[in-house]
């Protein structure tokens, strides 16, 4: 894994860290580094949406609408009943791996692939790693 997919790991799973400007105000000027926060704000927004999603709750209106993926990338779109919306989120197979690195978005996406369509979740599997779901 290269250094930008390192920086985006790190500071999705490590909390502690700090990445300020005003710090590391150099390393900022890197593209790497700048393309990583542009990755971690992303994927930190889709972590944030499913997060919002409380296990085994009735009352949950999200549904997994669709994934979709093609050779370079996963497209995920999720609806959102309570609120009237929906999200698109299109992520590469690599973006894709570091979001069910976090637990708790596996197991919110697997209690929404349990509630998908026959057509969704075998085109979920599909795009899974071999272990998933255990």
């Amino acid at each position: 894994m290269d250094l930008t997919y390192k920086i985006v790991r790190r500071l999705l799973r490590d909390h502690e860290v700090g990445f300020s400007r005003n710090q590391n105000f150099e390393a900022y000027e890197d593209p790497r580094v700048q393309r990583a926060r542009r990755i971690f704000r992303h994927l930190r927004s889709v972590e944030n949406d499913l997060l919002q999603i409380a296990p085994g709750d009735p009352e949950a209106r999200v549904e997994l609408d669709t994934v979709e993926r093609d050779e370079e990338r996963v497209v995920i779109r999720l609806v959102f009943a309570n609120a009237g919306g929906r999200r698109v989120s299109i992520l590469s197979a690599k973006h894709w791996e570091l979001l069910l690195e976090n637990d708790r978005v596996t197991d919110i996406l697997r209690e929404l692939l349990e509630r998908a369509t026959t057509e969704t979740r075998e085109s979920i599997q599909a795009i899974m790693p071999a272990n998933w779901p255990d």
